[in-house]
């Protein structure tokens, strides 16, 4: 066996891989006598099939599937031994597998390109200065939490007689010269979301009981809104007639939810808050709890984009253009190459950077660490839904579901290493804290 390495440049290398009679012979012996024993021939007892009948039938697929198994093996150990960091996969160039003669046994040349990933040295110091930014909390915000609570916990009350805002339940029935009417016995209408402004007041100003005579089309212009209304399906809809009439069983309007101790424990769980001035502090702790969300992810980004900006180096591009279209289980044109690679690009050197501090640090990830993560992506699927206050034995429970999916376990640990990356620089450097109201911080370049 002789494996050798000769450096194209800084980021390109050849690997040749010669193998020898005597690095594959007694395996490839040892395989046809295994085979012997398995292999069932017309005319011979099992395991009694002549050697040499053996080799002439499987000789050839037998040596090249045990010099493939040498070939990878000694390639990836060299490799390792070696520590060269390489990017993608060694990409074969050439190999005389084709040329074997099973008499003459013949030595094995192979020859593979690969790409090597740049040397990387970058620091932070108490020097490097990066903006955090503190986002105060506006009247406009804190009312759009209250409303969205008071909205989210607020019901339909029956009244006497539609408005604007009004949802009426009933029965709606197709009329004109139609042989068959098409039939709803529990139709919704939502007053608001009728089109025709002339035709609008007809559906207000009603009473339980009455009827409305409507064209269907002109009320709603949607075919899917349309479809809805008849329980059918879009396609479906082939009107013969588009007048209908509509008999109102019940007439409800929406009605907020009173700030009162009931709506407060439904937010934030029993007797939690007591009081409409401990509510509107839980609210404003909200806000200040997704506001320094939405400010780390900008520090986040910018701490990424000053480790990359620190980091200056060039990649084998060539080669890994070559690497990506290789091995992509999608054929991929020249074209949508060219318009992907800086996205691969940006993301390979972010990778570099990211493993190079990992490394340099010693950073690590626990099994807490991973756990507390899943945690936390558990709280923040509750909180979607408007439910704050999450018992621990339910946030385990979901976290150990998250983390019974061995992708999202691995995403997770990729997650929170980066975390570790980025919190470790900002412990290196100087953040400096900065007051700033939500449209200031909107207007921020990302």
């Amino acid at each position: 066996m002789n494996i050798t390495k000769n450096n194209v440049d800084a980021l390109n290398a050849i690997i040749n891989v010669k193998i020898e009679k005597t690095d594959y012979e007694e395996k490839l012996e040892k395989a046809l006598r295994e085979l012997r024993k398995k292999v069932s021939i017309k005319g011979f007892r099992p395991g009694m099939v002549p050697a040499g009948l053996i080799k002439k039938m499987y000789g050839k697929s037998a040596l090249v599937e045990e010099v493939n198994k040498i070939l990878s093996d000694s390639l990836w150990n060299y490799i390792i031994d070696n520590k060269i960091h390489i990017l993608g996969e060694p990409l074969p160039l050439s190999n005389n597998l084709n040329d074997l003669e099973l008499d003459s046994l013949p030595e094995f040349e192979f020859s593979f390109e690969i790409g090597i990933a740049p040397e990387i040295n970058i620091d932070f110091s108490k020097n490097d200065n990066i903006d955090s930014y503190a986002i105060s909390i506006d009247d406009e915000t804190f009312n759009n939490y209250r409303n969205y609570y008071a909205r989210t916990y607020g019901t339909y009350v029956p009244v006497d007689e539609s408005g604007d805002n009004s949802v009426l339940n009933g029965k709606l029935v197709q009329t004109g010269d139609i042989n068959e009417a098409i039939t709803n016995n529990d139709v919704k209408i939502l007053v608001s979301m009728v089109k025709d402004e002339e035709l609008k007041p007809q559906f207000i100003g009603k009473k339980v009981g009455e009827t409305i005579h409507f064209d269907i089309k002109k009320a709603f212009v949607e075919d899917v809104e349309i479809a809805g209304l008849l329980n059918k399906k879009k396609e479906e809809l082939n009107l013969i007639s588009n007048l209908f009439e509509f008999t109102i069983n019940e007439i409800t309007n929406f009605v907020e939810a009173e700030s009162n101790q009931e709506l407060w424990d439904k937010v934030y769980g029993k007797d939690t808050v007591t009081s409409e001035e401990q509510y509107h502090e839980k609210i404003k702790e909200d806000i200040a709890v997704n506001y320094k969300a939405e400010s780390d992810y900008k520090l986040t980004r910018d701490i990424r984009s000053r480790m990359l900006g620190k980091a200056s180096f060039e990649l084998p591009d060539t080669f890994l253009k070559k690497w990506l279209k290789t091995t992509n289980q999608k054929e991929i044109t020249d074209e949508i190459l060219e318009k992907e690679y800086p996205i691969f690009k940006e993301d390979i050197r972010w990778q570099l950077v990211k493993d190079n501090f990992i490394k340099k640090h010693d950073l690590k990830v626990t099994e807490d660490d991973v756990k507390e993560l899943a945690k936390q992506v558990a709280l923040a699927q509750f909180r979607q839904y408007g439910i704050n206050n999450v018992p621990d034995e339910h946030l385990d429970e979901m976290a150990g579901r998250i983390l019974s999916n061995e992708k999202e376990k691995k995403r997770l640990e990729e997650k929170k290493i980066e975390d570790k990356v980025i919190e470790f620089v900002k412990e290196s450097i100087n953040l400096e804290i900065k007051e700033i109201s939500p449209e200031e911080f909107r207007k921020l370049p990302n």
